[in-house]
């Protein structure tokens, strides 16, 4: 029993990473109760936030645990397949409980692996394949156990190609990303042969380890890149070959787009945060949806720079259209006119990127939460002068400043935000006036000019 546990504690991070999913171990002791024995999460990037190893002691004996989906698998001996669509920290959910056995002829298991996915991201990632992928890696689990030998760990910006016998599977982006200079896309790799792939490209064999599972670790050179390949022996003729870019370049783009990925996570993790503790203070809705709007802003910038080819510059243009389709819908305001005008693509460097969409925020919530009833539509513009100075106009129809209103003067923090950050940050000026749009219309324009850098126009 004591061998089986610690084979799966040996062997289900490789599991999660390559599922993408949280994944939890059951056993029982010798009372018959189940209690969580180890956690394991994609890249420490977790869905669960349930209680740590350490929270479950109850003096020196751990706590039972109870989940519906685990208690049947242990009573059945079969998977168990849980409800779809479960909401845990505002993230849809589903788990599957499989049931391990010691020995084949068991009818009783001796633990339980609960893989709890998040829908949206294995969706985008695995598609339809998941739960193919997973039932394999679950009882290539077994397999590990009765051979005594175990996976080998992700290395840092490893992708992952699936194998059926020689040929392509499947492809995770990951992988894609790594082998474009082959493939632009996943579905140009599926149904080829591996050896196909990389014909006409330098090929060196390095070996294998047994111990690993490690079928085959070769290096290819594509162009100026070395790329490593260890193929992992799966079960029966399923494979999994583990691809990463060895070139310094490559590795320190990808450690920066993991950065970013990371920082995306813990901000999205503080926005749940703040959504629960709204929801138990509901007097102050309005104070923690502008703070979620805030993070929530920065938070997109890291998300397009951990997607992005380039990690230094972003298409402001797109970021806008982001924060618009975000923000609009938390203030109920789906039925205004948005006109958005960039008629070419713009880039800024990713620290002004963080600086101007935090800006672009507080302008439109600044609007639609003051001019609530008298606005029907809001005007975006974003261009370069002739001397490359960035320019952002921003014009709504909500009726602009009371009179006597100065932004200057203003203590509300949105405004003091706007401030601070164009004029100090991005060294920028700004220019806020009431304007005429005639039949007795009347509406506020900001214009920010920003200094030119080394930005480009597209």
């Amino acid at each position: 029993m004591q061998n089986l546990v610690q084979s799966l504690n040996n062997n289900l991070q490789f599991v999660s990473e390559l599922l993408q999913a949280d994944i939890r171990l059951f056993v029982k002791n010798d009372e018959g109760e189940v209690y969580i024995h180890n956690y394991f999460h994609p890249n420490q990037d977790s869905i669960y936030l349930g209680p740590k190893i350490s929270d479950q002691k109850m003096g020196d004996k751990l706590k039972p645990f109870k989940d519906i989906s685990v208690d049947k698998a242990f009573r059945l001996g079969k998977q168990i397949v849980g409800q779809y669509g479960l909401v845990i920290n505002n993230r849809r959910i589903q788990e599957f409980a499989y049931p391990i056995f010691l020995k084949e002829e068991d009818t009783s298991p001796y633990a339980v692996i609960a893989v709890e996915r998040d829908i949206y991201i294995t969706r985008n990632i695995l598609g339809e394949h998941w739960d193919l992928i997973a039932d394999n890696s679950i009882k290539a689990l077994q397999e590990k156990f009765k051979l005594e030998t175990r996976f080998p760990q992700f290395a840092f910006g490893e992708g992952a190609l699936i194998l059926k016998g020689k040929t392509v599977f499947f492809a995770n982006p990951l992988a894609v990303n790594l082998l474009s200079e082959i493939a632009e896309h996943s579905k140009q790799f599926v149904n080829r042969d591996l050896e196909d792939l990389f014909a006409g490209f330098p090929h060196k064999y390095k070996g294998l380890d047994k111990s690993l599972s490690i079928e085959s670790i070769d290096e290819v050179s594509l162009r100026q890149r070395n790329i490593v390949m260890r193929r992992v022996k799966l079960i029966d003729d399923f494979s999994v070959v583990l691809i990463k870019d060895n070139s310094e370049i490559k590795i320190k783009e990808t450690l920066l787009k993991e950065i970013h990925h990371r920082v995306k996570n813990n901000l999205q993790t503080v926005i749940s945060l703040l959504r629960l503790q709204m929801r138990r203070n509901p007097e102050l809705e309005e104070s923690f949806t502008e703070a979620i709007n805030r993070a929530n802003s920065i938070a997109l910038v890291h998300e397009h720079l951990s997607r992005s080819n380039d990690i230094e510059s972003i298409d402001f243009g797109y970021l806008v259209q982001k924060i618009l389709k975000a923000l609009i819908p938390s203030f109920g305001a789906e039925d205004i006119s948005i006109n958005f005008d960039c008629p070419n693509k713009i880039f800024i460097f990713s620290d002004d990127a963080t600086n101007l969409a935090l800006v672009l925020n507080e302008i439109l919530s600044n609007t639609l939460e003051h001019t609530a009833g008298n606005l029907s539509a809001i005007s975006i513009k974003l261009f370069f002068d002739e001397t490359k100075r960035l320019h952002m106009i921003v014009e709504d129809d909500g009726g602009g400043f009371k009179e006597g209103f100065d932004y200057k003067q203003s203590t509300g923090l949105g405004w003091e935000i706007v401030r601070t950050i164009a004029e100090e940050s991005l060294k920028g000026k700004l220019y806020i006036e009431n304007i005429d749009l005639g039949d007795g219309k009347k509406g506020l324009s900001v214009h920010l000019v920003i200094p030119a850098k080394a930005a480009a126009e597209v």
